[in-house]
């Protein structure tokens, strides 16, 4: 009975390590940009006379960060079905491109918000980086990533990018776009006027 008893602390801190973080202790806000928040009361910090949609993911809307100190720039994404305007997602570029910055950052990040999963290595170039997950549910929760770029190609910045996200918000998007487009005819290009063919298709 008392050996029970003795063991009883031990199984009590290892299931206290075994539960995820709470979604409470998830970042929500870095450099004074908020998820949640509105993006007409952002107006000094975002371009908002130029956000647009995504070309391939049209339930998210675009608004680029106007300079700012300790960035080179960066993006928010905004609800543009389900939400208004709603601050979902925030990518940022550090200034500071350099890897010992990513390290320091990782350490940081580390001894605030526990440890963190390696994201697997990407093809050529050099590449880091590292997510953290709050909640149980890793699609629908808040998530974090940090990650450094070096040599990856144009598709991605060379440096170190942080980034923040609210999944559920953004998978509430997705099924109101979906929802809306549903059972609607397939848009029909007006242009050109006459029938292709493969050479209209190929570079000359």
């Amino acid at each position: 009975m008392i050996r029970c008893l003795l063991a009883l602390p031990v199984i009590a801190l290892c299931l206290f390590a075994a539960v995820p973080v709470r979604a409470a202790d998830a970042p929500t806000e870095i450099a004074g940009l908020a998820l949640g928040a509105n993006a007409e009361e952002l107006r000094d910090r975002l371009d908002i006379s130029r956000m647009a949609p995504l070309w391939d993911r049209p339930w998210m809307i675009r608004a680029n960060l106007k300079p700012t100190k300790g960035f080179a720039g960066g993006y928010v994404i905004l609800g543009g079905c389900a939400t208004t305007n709603r601050v979902e997602r925030v990518r940022l570029q550090y200034q500071d491109g350099s890897m010992a910055r990513y390290d320091k950052l990782a350490k940081a990040l580390t001894a605030r918000y526990g440890l963190p999963t390696p994201l697997p290595a990407r093809p050529g170039g050099k590449y880091r980086g590292l997510r953290w997950v709050f909640g149980s549910n890793k699609t629908k929760g808040m998530d974090m990533l940090l990650e450094h770029f070096e040599g990856t190609g144009e598709d991605n910045p060379t440096g170190n990018v942080i980034r923040l996200s609210d999944n559920r918000a953004l998978a509430q998007e997705r099924a109101c776009y979906e929802s809306m487009v549903r059972g609607a005819p397939e848009p029909r290009p007006a242009f050109p006027l006459f029938e292709i063919d493969d050479s209209w298709l190929l570079p000359k």
